[in-house]
This record gives structure tokens, sequence and C-alpha cells, in this order.
């Protein structure tokens, strides 16, 4: 199985200058962590296989046909989402730290055309697939289909009145707009051949929409992606967004601590831009022993920040809340609630990684 070693990390510090804000006396910088699946899929499940079971039979792919003419999308746009459905679901896999994902392109499984998941794949093709591929799993799309929706309008600039009339003000005209809206509706099976037991059985809905403007409607449109383009773009994401349904993600989180109210808070920050956390720690370790009750809160809120950093949930816990209750820090009390949930992810976490 893949691992992570570190639970919580900074973006990277060589870019941290220009991603450290500083307002009202607080400094804040982007943090990354990793947050557990909507699911958990047993650990024994590592090695998975991709696989397309979305293609519509013959008798279906006429019918797709005939309904893209009478709807006017792009004929065969669907089976070319479907890939990148399935691109994106093996990607956010591979970026993971729990799965090694297999895309699986020499077998060919169709199904009826219908909007819900369809028969499944039988026991005995997902056996034989997991054993040529060495695969613990099969994740299966078993359902993809796209609709799209074009709006125009125009934007009429208000009129002023002038000399008792109305008249449209010279500096600004009317605007024709126009949105492109893709919705798309993904489904999937996780199948493990181990018991025959279907770990998973989901259906996304996503969708995405595309603005353009101009002196008219042409111009408007020719700032839209074509429909094949888009259909692509939000097939992707539904794969990204099941990928995080079922493997843990990395995800980026805003922090911010005190840089203001003393020498050392300002000295500190200059050090969190430098890397240098152990010196930052010795600082607000010294203004946590001040005699100011409310530079003690922020000093002691500023260390549960630090040893966040460091992945020691239960002790930046126990510094939030003694900031908070101790010395009435208001912030701490917010950020209190964020490390609890933390600690909650990361139990889960426990539970679906080694």
């Amino acid at each position: 199985m893949k691992h992570q070693s570190r639970p919580i990390q900074l973006i990277p510090l060589l870019g941290l200058v220009s991603l450290l804000f500083c307002h009202c006396g607080v400094s804040t910088v982007p943090v990354e962590v990793l947050v557990p699946a909507e699911i958990t899929v047993s650990k024994a499940v590592e090695y998975v296989g991709i696989i397309n079971h979305s293609l519509p039979a013959d008798r279906s792919r006429l019918a797709g046909i005939a309904e893209a003419f009478l709807t006017r999308e792009s004929i065969f746009a669907d089976p070319t989402g479907a890939e990148y459905c399935l691109k994106g679901l093996a990607e956010k896999l591979n970026d993971s730290p729990r799965f090694t994902p297999v895309v699986i392109q020499g077998e060919r499984l169709t199904r009826d055309g219908t909007r819900s998941l369809p028969v499944q794949i039988p026991w005995a093709t997902v056996t034989r697939i997991c054993q040529k591929y060495r695969l613990d799993a099969l994740v299966a799309l078993e359902h993809f289909d796209s609709d799209i929706y074009l709006e125009k309008h125009k934007k009429t600039p208000k009129k002023k009145k002038s000399g008792g009339g109305e008249e449209e003000t010279e500096k600004e005209k009317t605007r024709y707009l126009a949105r492109l809206r893709i919705r798309v509706s993904s489904g999937w099976r996780i199948y493990h051949p181990i018991g025959r037991r279907i770990l998973d059985a989901q259906i996304y809905q996503e969708e995405k929409s595309w603005r353009g403007s101009g002196e008219n409607y042409r111009e408007a449109l020719l700032e839209l992606p074509d429909k094949r383009s888009a259909i692509n773009e939000a097939g992707y994401l539904s794969g990204i967004r099941y990928g995080e349904r079922i493997s843990p993600t990395w995800v980026t989180l805003t922090r911010s601590f005190y840089t203001r109210g003393a020498r050392e808070l300002e000295e500190a920050k200059r050090m969190v831009r430098a890397g240098d956390w152990e010196g930052a720690v010795r600082m607000w370790q010294a203004v946590s022993r001040s005699e100011d009750p409310e530079l003690q809160g922020k000093a002691i809120y500023n260390l549960a920040f630090a040893a966040e950093i460091r992945g020691d949930l239960e002790r930046a816990v126990q510094l939030a809340r003694e900031a908070y209750t101790r010395y009435g820090n208001r912030k701490a009390y917010r950020y209190l609630q964020e490390l609890q949930t933390r600690i909650q992810d990361q139990r889960k976490l426990e539970e679906q990684l080694d």
C-alpha cells in the first residue's frame, strides 16, 4: 500500500512568502492536510482496476445517435466524456496514498442504455479480469450521461432621465450574455471478487458552467468552449469527485497566527516565513510568560498552531482550549472546533490507511 509520512504540511516554503497574508495583526498561511474518504474500503484492497462498463450496446448506440440529433448534442460525445471520467478517477487515485490504480483498456464491456445502474458485471468476468491483471478489486464506470443547456439573454443598461425624457447612457452599451451548462451523471460500482461483494454503488451528479459576453450573441458564444470539450471537462471532474469518495485526499486549509502586539510576535512571523519553526516557537513561548493576559492568549494560540503543524493534534487542542477558556481568546474557540474535526478525521484515516 502507498504511504504518506506527514499528516500535515505547509505549502512549500519557497512559495510561502508570497502566500502569507497579513491583516489586522494576523498572518494567514495555507496548509495541506490529508482528509479521509467518504467511505472506508477494506485495507486488503490496494490494486484496483478501472474499467469502462458504460459503453452502450448496438441498439442503445443507435438510440443515442438519434437522441443527439434531436437535442443537437455532439454525436458520440458521451463515450468520449466517459473516457475523461475514467481518466479523472485514475489520476485522483494515483495522487492518493491509498490505492494503486490500473486502467484497463483491453476489455470491452457493454450495457443497455438506461439512466440507472445496469445489471452487474458477471462475477466470472470480474474474477477473470482481476486474476489477469493481478487486482484486488474492480472499479467500474457503469453509467455516463450528459445534458447540455445553453442560455442566452441580453443586459440592457439603465436609462437616465434627461430634459424630461429618457435616453440611454452613452458610456454603457447593451451586452449579450451566453451561459453553457453541462450536467453529468456518472454511476460507479466497486467489485470485490473475494466473497463476491459490491463494496460501493453510487450515482454522482456534477454540473459545470461557462459564461461569455459580447456586443452580440455571436461574440458571446465564441467565448464558450465547444460542447464536446465541455462534456470532457465535466466528465473529468466527475471522476475526480468519485476518487474523493473512495480515497483520502490532500486539501488546502487556511491557518492564521498573531504577529503584532509584541516584538517577539513580529520576529516570529519572519521566522515562519524563513521556515524556522523552532525559533518561532521560542518567541511564542517567551510571549506566553508575559504579564499581559491578551498577549498570553495570542501566544498560546500561536503555540497551538505550531503543534498542529508538527502533527500533535491533541496538544494543539489543549493549547487552543487554554487560550479560549483562560485568556478569552475568541479566535481560539473557532480554531478549537476545527482541530476537533481534524482529530475525528485522523481517526477515520487510521481506519483507511496503514
